[in-house]
């Protein structure tokens, strides 16, 4: 019977402590949150950029209108100066990982033949290119990831204009250090 409380104590203990570690890292990540929205007030009210969080990340997302021009994955000045001050936070943040990811829409009345892999070749390149100017300005002592899905992962319908707008968009995710 000691055996098993004794397991059951360790067990509690665990839970709590890992509980601890969750409680810490959502703390980070709101910190992070709440810098990013005093930085970027206007970009937010714009509808630039959304974020959301949660138990394990927060997910920052950029419009294309604010990054790139339509079908270009160089970053416009504008863009440069919102990720440079991204960078400045995401260095002084303790992050075990940084995931950009790039995503497109689905151009229903075209062609498809082509398509798919344009847009993933599209979406490859300005992943690339966020994180190079993330990098540029100070944050390659970071763990970052890329991705680019294409438009296999839309968050809106693909049958307006608008829908489309929103799917085209890169995709900051945010893993906080757990100490």
């Amino acid at each position: 019977m000691k055996t098993v409380s004794g397991l059951v104590s360790v067990l509690i203990s665990l839970a709590l402590l890992l509980g601890g570690c969750a409680d810490r890292t959502q703390q980070r990540l709101r910190q992070v949150q709440k810098q990013l929205e005093q930085v970027l007030r206007t970009e937010l009210l714009d509808g630039d950029i959304r974020m959301q969080q949660t138990s394990d990340h927060l997910t920052v997302v950029i419009t294309e209108r604010l990054l790139f021009d339509a079908g270009s994955h160089e970053i416009k000045p504008d863009g440069i100066e919102v990720l440079k001050q991204m960078a400045t936070l995401f260095k002084a943040a303790l992050l075990k990982e940084i995931r950009v990811v790039g995503h497109a829409d689905r151009d229903l009345a075209s062609d498809h033949s082509n398509k798919y892999f344009e847009k993933l070749a599209l979406c490859k390149a300005r992943a690339t290119q966020t994180v190079h100017v993330l990098n540029e300005n100070g944050l390659g002592s970071q763990s970052v990831v890329i991705e680019w899905y294409g438009d296999i992962r839309p968050i809106a319908s693909n049958e307006t204009e608008e829908g489309r707008q929103m799917n085209r968009r890169i995709e900051i995710l945010l893993y906080a250090e757990t100490v």
